[in-house]
């Protein structure tokens, strides 16, 4: 079969599939087990203990509610200050959390970092040199990973499968490549992370979507405009028609690509990498709780209640000075009763897809685009040219990135992996030439109906960090930040840094 009738094959097939209409009953292909994550429990875990009362309580200074990278690193602002972190999952990472199987580890989620330029911010810089993760290169002006092990060769980075073609990336060859290169030359070295940082001159570039920002200033062909779709909603979960414009440039701009090589992270933990070294550098690991579901908060004249069910389903009640809500900011309406809402942010859909095969299977590139003009699937990570910790396994992760309209989907999925399963292999192998089935030992699922943040107009904040009170502090890139490593890492040492200084501030 030729790529172009793949391309028509496939836009169709993957319709009926994302919808939810899967064929039942549909036998495996191949000898594997499947095992499918999903948070989708909490709720019913919530209502079910609704009128069970709290039999045991502690106290504590502050409370940090969420234990992804912004929970855990605003754990590191709070030396000397006691504390308590709550995650309701079985391990500490959300949206950055990795898994593992027999021998092998890989991500579930966010799995990649990029060296940071001298004009970011420099409280994330300060922790992660303290923590020995970075260090200035003078030669390349960049804050590069100690650990080299896990930066990706340059030349097994990248490759796209596009109209029978393989490709080097996503936009090569595109009809109006270069008016698009021109247009962004100017934004180059004006966009740093994190975005609280960026002049006000630019903020009118949060108004507007980057589809009408490109379509006022170049003519933005239908082929440019589907590769550049495909990596808004790879980065940012929307298209160009539905994020900022000011997302938009930041994509493309925030780091010098166009004068040398950025040297990428990509350890077989993904991000999770940064939470193990996190929490190895905070002076209370003991006060990581995971399996603990916050149910409740509350502030009272003294400072803060907050309600907590444990793994063995009792309720504890924690009194504190100060809460850290680092949580998705949908579930606060649930949480801690006000009479508006606090955040309205517009959440991605996500399904990541972990084939853990036996070697031997050579993908010889670390991210594999696959483009067609069903823009959900997003293609897939290989960790062949990963410095992984197994000797047996290789792990290939496909994603895909739901509209939000979808999210009920993701029931039906849980309900009934297989199908998705197959027909991602049949992508894969589509796509590719290459079956993975007779090596294919396990598959992970892991399904996020709120992933993550969609930057669109209007959503950007320039803030430092958003409070309640001075008893309640909020963190997490869906506070009005671009949905990355380094805001989410930036808004919980603002967050952590408040709350310690308001908890000193109370003891005096």
């Amino acid at each position: 079969m030729n790529r172009r009738g793949f391309i028509q094959i496939t836009s169709v097939a993957l319709i009926p599939i994302l919808l939810g209409i899967f064929p039942k009953g549909r036998p495996r292909k191949g000898k594997y087990t499947i095992k499918v994550q999903s948070n989708r429990a909490f709720g019913h875990l919530l209502r079910e203990m609704s009128t069970q009362q709290p039999t045991f309580e502690r106290t504590t200074d502050c409370v940090i509610v969420g234990g992804g990278i912004a929970g855990v690193a605003a754990a590191t602002q709070l030396k000397g200050t006691d504390f308590l972190l709550f995650e309701a999952d079985d391990c500490l990472g959300g949206s950055s959390a990795s898994h593992h199987w027999k021998d092998t580890v890989f991500a579930t989620g966010a799995h990649y970092e990029l060296a940071y330029p001298e004009t970011y911010g420099k409280e994330v810089i300060e922790l992660l040199t303290a923590m020995k993760l970075i260090e200035f290169n003078r030669a390349t002006k960049l804050y590069e990973f100690t650990d080299q092990k896990y930066v990706i060769n340059t030349k097994h980075l990248e490759q796209c499968f596009i109209d029978g073609e393989t490709v080097e990336d996503v936009l090569e060859g595109g009809t109006g490549l270069t008016e698009f290169t021109q247009l962004l030359a100017a934004f180059r070295n004006v966009m740093p992370l994190p975005t609280r940082l960026i002049s006000e001159e630019f903020h009118y570039l949060n108004e507007i979507t980057f589809s009408d920002f490109l379509a006022s200033k170049m003519t933005l062909t239908k082929d440019l405009k589907q590769r550049i779709d495909y990596q808004m909603l790879d980065d940012w979960g929307g298209k160009s028609d539905t994020v900022s414009a000011l997302a938009g440039i930041h994509y493309y701009t925030c780091r010098p690509y166009e004068e040398q090589d950025v040297p990428l992270f990509s350890p077989p933990n993904g991000n999770g990498y940064f939470i193990e070294n996190m929490v190895g550098f905070v002076d209370q690991p003991e006060a990581f709780e995971t399996s603990s579901l916050v149910r409740a908060i509350r502030e009272v004249a003294d400072g803060v209640e907050v309600e907590v069910i444990k793994q063995n389903r009792e309720i504890e009640l924690i009194r504190a000075k100060h809460v850290i809500f680092a949580g998705q900011k949908h579930a606060l309406k649930y949480l801690f009763q006000t009479e508006q809402p606090l955040f309205n942010a517009s959440y991605a859909p996500w399904l990541v897809i972990n084939f853990v095969c036996q070697k031997g299977i050579d993908f010889s590139k670390w991210q594999n685009d696959v483009l067609t003009d069903q823009l959900e699937f997003l293609g897939f990570v290989s960790s062949v040219p990963q410095h992984t910790r197994s000797e047996r396994f290789d792990v290939f992760t496909a994603y895909f990135c739901l509209s939000e309209l979808k999210r009920e989907e993701l029931v039906t999925i849980e309900e009934n992996p297989s199908a998705i399963i197959e027909r991602t292999i049949d992508i894969i192998r589509e796509s590719t030439t290459v079956d993975i089935t007779e090596k294919l030992e396990h598959v992970n699922v892991k399904l996020m109906g709120h992933a993550m943040p969609i930057p669109k107009p209007g959503y950007l904040s320039f803030k430092d960090v958003p409070s309640y009170s001075d008893k309640l502090t909020f963190a997490g890139v869906d506070t009005g930040r671009l949905p990355l490593f380094y805001e989410a890492c930036d808004s919980g040492i603002q967050a952590g840094r408040r709350a310690n200084n308001m908890i000193k501030n109370t003891a005096t």
